[in-house]
């Protein structure tokens, strides 16, 4: 009896410093700080753990018809490039601003799951990890053409790609955005300033 109710004191001292710790606002939430590596790896199995668990349920769909794959790019470089990039070029400003960052998709780790894995991430996204879920927005079969031509990725060279994008008559880098240096447009006189008297400010 003395043991439970030991243990239950300790667990109860343990629930009360994680509600303090909870709204003591000491856990630093911005982009920029990086997760412990205990956090990292408990976030990083979690993920890996649920996308496998729930992804068993998919059923196949084939990818080697060319037709799909080049369907994909088009979605790819509209949806995927600003955050994931494409083969020789560097993340996005977009992409390096997010925590975690988003992997190269024609990185082996990427590359070793499933294609029903792959499938269910594109759509479905994952929490607190930027990446967006396409299904509510998307076609089934738009979403495994992205899975087809993300499997193409990793035998792909710039030049492929950028040939791609210029075959298809879209913009070499989509996901960025322009800085302009043209100079502010001087705001317009407000109706009673249009209408002083000329000579009103000569000396």
């Amino acid at each position: 009896m003395r043991i439970l109710s030991s243990t239950l004191f300790v667990l109860l001292i343990l629930i009360a410093l994680a509600v303090l710790f909870l709204f003591s606002g000491l856990y630093n939430v911005a982009a920029v700080q990086p997760h412990s590596p205990f956090v990292h790896w408990l976030l990083a199995t979690m993920r890996d753990q649920s996308v496998a668990r729930h992804s068993q349920t998919i059923q196949l769909s084939s990818l080697t018809d060319p037709q799909l794959a080049q369907a994909g790019f088009r979605e790819y470089h509209a949806m995927c490039f600003s955050c994931h990039s494409a083969p020789g070029d560097e993340l996005t400003e977009i992409a390096q601003g997010l925590n975690p960052a988003p992997p190269k998709l024609d990185a082996e780790e990427v590359q070793a799951r499933s294609d029903a894995e792959l499938f269910w991430i594109v759509k479905n996204g994952i929490r607190m990890t930027g990446m967006p879920a396409f299904g509510p927005t998307h076609k089934k079969e738009t979403l495994w053409s992205i899975v087809a031509f993300l499997r193409r990725l990793p035998k792909m060279t710039p030049q492929e790609y950028k040939a791609m994008v210029e075959a298809a008559g879209l913009q070499e880098e989509a996901g960025e955005h322009a800085h302009s240096h043209a100079p502010a447009r001087k705001p317009p006189q407000r109706e009673e300033e249009a209408h002083q008297h000329p000579h009103e400010h000569e000396h």
